[in-house]
């Protein structure tokens, strides 16, 4: 029984991927550009779609992605969080930007680009659950700010569902072209992690009970 207890618990400690930690996309990696693919950052677990939803967004609203193309733009610029680079959506103008992630995740965030001296402008992040229909979604969650208002960390946008998982994000912008830096996001761990964790309290508790049978 001592046995197998420990191969349980060394199993489950060797072959564990912590996929629940979070990944943080800064875009500094390659080189600035536009029309980039979409999917550039799929080895990450995430890509981006351009389009547009309409201004005014609230919690339970159904939305609808017009136009969507699946590129985007990278900047470089001294005002991303972390230099050089930052997200913007394709083309310039009040696009936003899809998010999809190839895990679902229980928390996302972006740090927006603040240029002083610019005019401060509506930004939001959702977190969105799709419908069934093509590119329509329900808003599960919303973050709002006024970009260019306050210094970072104030720009800080995020969206959660107190643990529960959902695989879009949009961020939004409602009056001229805005990016984003530093996409935090949280996968939930795959059910494989989730076996080989239990596995693992499971030799756990087979230790214990070995033990006080002991004592």
């Amino acid at each position: 029984m001592k046995i197998v207890a420990h191969f349980l618990l060394l199993f489950a400690l060797t072959f564990t991927p912590f996929t629940a930690n979070a990944v943080v996309v800064n875009f500094d990696g390659v080189a600035a550009g536009s029309n980039l693919p979409g999917n550039l950052f799929i080895g990450s677990g995430v890509s981006f779609t351009t389009g547009t939803i309409p201004d005014l967004v609230a919690l339970g609203d159904t939305i609808t992605l017009s136009s969507p193309d699946p590129r985007f733009d990278i900047f470089g610029n001294p005002d991303a969080i972390s230099l050089p680079n930052f997200a913007v959506p394709l083309g310039g103008g009040p696009n936003d930007l899809l998010i999809s992630f190839t895990i679902p995740v229980t928390f996302v965030s972006v740090t927006s680009d603040d240029s002083p001296g610019e005019a401060p402008d509506v930004i939001r992040l959702l977190a969105l659950a799709p419908t069934g229909l093509p590119n329509q979604f329900m808003v599960l969650a919303l973050d709002s700010e006024l970009d260019n208002a306050v210094s970072p960390p104030g720009n800080l946008l995020s969206v959660s569902l107190g643990g529960s998982a959902f695989s879009f994000a949009l961020f939004q912008t409602t009056t001229e072209q805005e990016g984003f830096d530093d996409l935090t996001f949280t996968p939930v761990p795959e059910p494989g992690t989730l076996v080989l964790l239990l596995l693992g309290l499971g030799g756990l508790a087979a230790l214990r009970h070995t033990r006080r049978q002991k004592s």
